[in-house]
């Protein structure tokens, strides 16, 4: 599937920002005529300080429709794969595409 050339934008300039270990986007939302209203991101890092990582990234990433982005580490993300019940399992990774992957 092609996406908006803002979403790609935005999950480059998180790549190049954070160094993230995986992008995936879970949620779009498109007006009727077919225009981008906004999209949600899952961020998924190596590093433990999760809240400073999506400061950074709200502070220094720039898209003129809204994005909503969602940070977890690597080990949190991977012990919510073990859980079906989970939002990360169930919303994220079952209804989400990866963007980016590192590894």
């Amino acid at each position: 599937m092609k996406y908006d050339e803002r979403i790609m934008n935005v999950c480059g300039e998180i790549a190049e920002l954070v160094h993230p270990v995986r992008i995936i986007i879970f949620h779009s939302k498109y007006a009727l005529a077919g225009e981008l209203e906004s999209f949600k991101l899952c961020v998924i890092v190596a590093e433990n300080d999760c809240s400073k990582i999506e400061q950074k990234i709200y502070l220094n990433v720039e898209c003129d429709v809204p994005f909503d982005v969602l940070v977890y580490n690597r080990e949190h993300w991977n012990s919510l794969m073990n859980d079906t019940y989970s939002f990360a399992y169930r919303g994220i990774m079952n209804g989400g595409v990866v963007l980016y992957e590192s590894e």
